[in-house]
């Protein structure tokens, strides 16, 4: 298995302080690197009072902490594609994967709380879905386009480049019948293009099966929110079946699906309960208004009056796993035998455990944990 350290430096009310924030980050992903993490993943979020989520822009926090690291990768989980003018975002990731040297991965997602999209583009509101994913794939099909076209065009609802009446001309250089029309340009050059051919591996964040079929057809691999095991072995076979029919042959994803998961690990199960419950927790109470219960739901279950968000529901889904080393392995064992998952996304640095017991975990999860599932 693969483990990629995620995080969204989460840190309610921000009692640290964001200088404190960044510079825990960076020994956090200091001793992931040295501890064999293979990714560290950041995740985009903006006006957040609250303090959950202090990463405005991944592509800056990548760059800054590639050159403290060796070995690691980077992901960006997720660059929220509606938020982003397309050009810009391209330019952007295509210069850092060249800066780092090409250790880049990008998971493209759509946004997920209403307050951030709708401030950055006005069909970006995730409360109007088929708005917003008209604006995603239309963005990811302008970036595509920037990375792998050495002159394009586009003509959209949203965007249209060249803008109209855009001209051009030097006396140093002729017109070039490639891109420009007299002095009309008639086509765009972005600059550079990827350090990775065509680009780097491409991602999307999935929480529902509109996004896995989305996923599918555009051929991003998948990466998982939070679906319990069974939930997962159904929308992998949900992405090779749509994948094969999409590309008319037979697709299989061998495992590289990628799942999130709220990890916490001690030396005995009371000592990590005590420590970890309610960390682990937060996140999901916090998203349980924009997600609810029944992304966590199993193929075939609905939610029921009973059912209450909480550690408990959490913990026997699997969804937080909260532990010992023993019982960590066993619970990521049963992610990838009964979901096919081979690279989970351990969320460790959660609200409320200080810096000693985040790295602590970290240092059970690389020592006892990762070398008895990379077999």
């Amino acid at each position: 298995m693969k483990f990629g350290f995620f995080t969204t430096l989460s840190d309610p009310g921000n009692p640290r302080g964001f200088t404190r924030i960044v510079e825990d980050l960076r020994e956090q992903v200091v001793t992931a690197d040295r501890g064999g993490f293979d990714a560290i993943w950041l995740a985009e979020h903006h006006f957040g009072p609250e303090g959950m989520g202090n990463i405005p822009n991944p592509l800056m926090f990548a760059l800054d902490l590639a050159h403290r690291t060796k070995h690691v990768r980077f992901g960006m989980c997720a660059v929220i594609l509606p938020w982003w003018h397309p050009i810009r975002v391209a330019e952007d990731i295509a210069t850092l994967d060249h800066m780092i040297g090409g250790r880049l991965d990008v998971a493209f997602g759509r946004g997920i709380w209403p307050r951030e999209g709708p401030n950055f583009h006005p069909a970006a509101n995730p409360k109007n879905s088929e708005v917003n994913l008209a604006l995603f794939k239309e963005s990811l099909e302008i970036v595509r386009k920037a990375w792998t076209e050495e002159f394009f065009s586009h003509n959209g609802p949203n965007y249209t480049f060249p803008a109209a009446e855009t001209r051009w001309s030097h006396p140093m250089f002729p017109a070039d019948p490639r891109w420009r029309d007299g002095d009309v340009v008639t086509k765009l050059n972005v600059t550079p293009k990827p350090f990775q051919k065509p680009h780097p591996p491409l991602w999307q964040v999935c929480s529902s099966p509109s996004s896995i079929e989305f996923s599918a057809r555009n051929g991003l691999m998948p990466m998982l929110w939070q679906p319990p095991a069974k939930g997962v072995r159904h929308f992998h076979d949900m992405y090779q079946r749509i994948r094969s029919e999409t590309e008319g042959k037979p697709f299989k994803l061998n495992g590289n699906i990628a799942v999130l998961r709220q990890i916490y690990v001690a030396p005995t199960m009371e000592q990590a309960r005590a420590e970890g419950e309610k960390a682990t927790a937060f996140v999901y109470l916090y998203n349980n208004p924009f997600r609810g219960l029944a992304m966590f739901m199993n193929p075939g279950e609905q939610p029921t009056p009973d059912m209450k968000m909480g550690f408990d529901f959490l913990q026997e889904r699997g969804n937080t796993i909260v532990g010992s080393p023993d019982y960590v392995v066993e619970r990521l064992q049963e992610l990838r035998e009964i979901g096919g998952c081979e690279y989970v996304l351990p969320d460790m640095a959660q609200p409320y455990l200080s810096q000693k017991q985040i790295l602590a975990s970290m240092e059970l999860f690389a020592t006892k944990v990762m070398p008895r599932l990379r077999s």
